[in-house]
């Protein structure tokens, strides 16, 4: 038995040790990725920036340009569709790089178009599906407009990236409903879920290669899970602009990490039942886990919080830092790290 014991140790270690190059391995074809985007970013997107606003007479605030060039149009190419591409054991292609870093350039524009220009719906759909007869007048639908035109005319299959669009636009107008203390639960769950879902299907409809149906169930997942994590992370900033979310009204946090662990499973086993080489689903698991594993840790810290509250947590009474989830500190990367291992199914 003690034999049998030892070899069952000598087994587990092997898996760990294992398992842990495999995610060295992940982690540098993702920064490989990541250090191909910033170059891109350098000979192209910086200068199309700087283009854009001479063009139009206009500018872009630091904080949105920030949000393009470190977010949008740097983490979303490289890790998202590259992701995607990995799974279907090809390479991104610099077209394909290009229309999803002009995506990124369009997904903080169009929020613009709603908040700042506050242009009508039939302005934002004229913009969406008919670009090139819309009379722009302010920065954002210039912008808008040439980046939607550009979209239309080279995306391989129009009519699902159209569809995408819409499914984009419908949300946001939708998300309005997020501004009304009143708003039940299942709402903001259908808006949460389907934000998520849209946001990451347009960028892989930016691809060469559409999205099946199978694909699109594992994209509505991880989309949404994605979403819910966003709200996480941007708690501070909600609270303060009276965005209410399925985060900040949440009576009990225990339960809903329960019910976000069982996504991350459902969304596994899509994911391992796509019609794809078993490693390259594996890799994908992986890489999309590892936002989800970032999410659990944030959940960690708001069940100690509710447990310090004794009962359910009125956020618009703490201060700032009650809700930052520091992700530097030495003890939240580690668990960070236990997080992607645990909750990824075992090759």
């Amino acid at each position: 038995m003690e034999t049998l014991a030892y070899f069952g140790f000598l087994l587990f270690t092997f898996e760990l040790y294992m398992n842990f190059f495999r995610y060295i391995n992940i982690a540098r074809k993702v920064y490989s990725e990541i250090k191909v985007q910033k170059q891109f970013n350098k000979t192209f997107l910086i200068p199309y920036l700087d283009e854009l606003e001479n063009k139009y007479n206009g500018r872009f605030e630091a904080e949105q340009r920030g949000k393009i060039l470190k977010y949008y149009g740097l983490f979303i190419t490289s890790f998202l569709c590259s992701s995607y591409k990995r799974l279907y054991g090809q390479s991104l292609s610099k077209e394909e790089r290009k229309r999803a870093t002009l995506f990124g350039i369009l997904t903080p524009v169009g929020d613009d178009l709603f908040d700042i220009d506050k242009l009508d719906n039939d302005s934002i759909r004229q913009i969406t599906f008919h670009p090139e007869t819309f009379t722009a007048t302010t920065f954002s639908s210039h912008v808008a407009k040439e980046i939607q035109t550009y979209l239309l005319k080279t995306v391989p299959h129009k009519e699902e990236y159209i569809k995408a669009s819409k499914d984009v636009l419908n949300i946001q107008v939708e998300t309005i409903a997020q501004t009304k203390p009143g708003i039940s639960k299942e709402e903001m769950q259908r808006i949460t879920y389907t934000k998520g879902a849209v946001s990451v299907i347009i960028y892989h409809q930016c691809l060469d290669e559409a999205a099946s149906t199978q694909m699109l169930e594992v994209l509505f997942l991880i989309g949404s899970l994605y979403q819910l994590g966003n709200d996480i992370f941007d708690l501070y900033k909600d609270v303060r602009d009276n965005i209410y979310t399925l985060i900040n009204t949440c009576d009990d946090y225990v339960q809903f990490k329960k019910e976000f662990m069982e996504r991350i499973q459902l969304q596994n086993k899509k994911i391992y039942a796509l019609p794809y080489a078993k490693k390259d689903k594996e890799d994908f698991c992986i890489v999309m886990n590892t936002i989800n594993a970032r999410s659990l840790v944030a959940i960690d810290q708001f069940i100690e919080t509710q447990k310090q509250q004794k009962g359910k947590v009125n956020w618009w009474k703490l201060e700032r830092k009650d809700m930052i989830v520091d992700m530097e500190k030495p003890g939240n990367i580690l668990k960070w790290l236990k997080y992607i291992y645990k909750i990824t199914p075992s090759p």
